[in-house]
C-alpha cells in the first residue's frame, strides 16, 4: 500500500476539502476518502517533513470527508495546509452558460438544416 504524503489541499468556497496535493499529482478529495476506506492507499501528513500523522476518512451525513490531526486539538489540521481555493459557480451562473451554448448550437444546427434543404432543393429533379 502507497503512503502518499499530502503537501498542500484546495478548498472550495464553503471551506470543504476538494482536491488534495501530493508528490505524485493532485487527487479529487473524495477519491482518496475512497481509497483510503477500501485500503489502497494510505495518506500522511504532518506540520513538517518529520512528523507524519495518518489521514482519515470519516463518514458523515453530508458524505465523507478527509481528517488528520498533529497538534492534539480537536480540529481538522487539514485546513492548515491549504493554499488554493476552488471557485465554485452559481448555480444561476451555470444555468445561464448552458442556456447560451443551447442556444448557440441550436442556432448552428437551424442554420446547417437549411443549408441542407436548400441544396436538396437545388439538385431535385423538376
Amino acid at each position: 500500500m502507497l503512503d502518499l504524503r499530502i503537501e498542500v489541499v484546495a478548498r472550495n468556497e464553503l471551506g470543504a476539502i476538494v482536491a488534495l496535493v501530493t508528490p505524485h499529482g493532485v487527487v479529487d478529495a473524495q477519491s482518496a476518502s475512497s481509497q483510503i476506506a477500501r485500503g489502497e492507499a494510505s495518506y500522511v501528513t504532518g506540520p513538517d517533513s518529520y512528523s507524519r500523522v495518518p489521514v482519515r476518512s470519516i463518514s458523515a451525513t453530508g458524505g465523507a470527508y478527509l481528517y488528520a490531526n498533529w497538534d492534539g486539538t480537536q480540529r481538522n489540521n487539514l485546513h492548515d495546509l491549504a493554499a488554493v481555493r476552488v471557485r465554485t459557480p452559481p448555480a444561476a451562473e451555470v444555468g445561464d452558460a448552458l442556456a447560451r451554448t443551447w442556444s448557440t448550437r441550436r442556432g448552428r444546427v437551424a442554420a446547417l438544416w437549411e443549408r441542407l434543404r436548400s441544396g436538396m432543393a437545388s439538385h431535385s429533379p423538376r
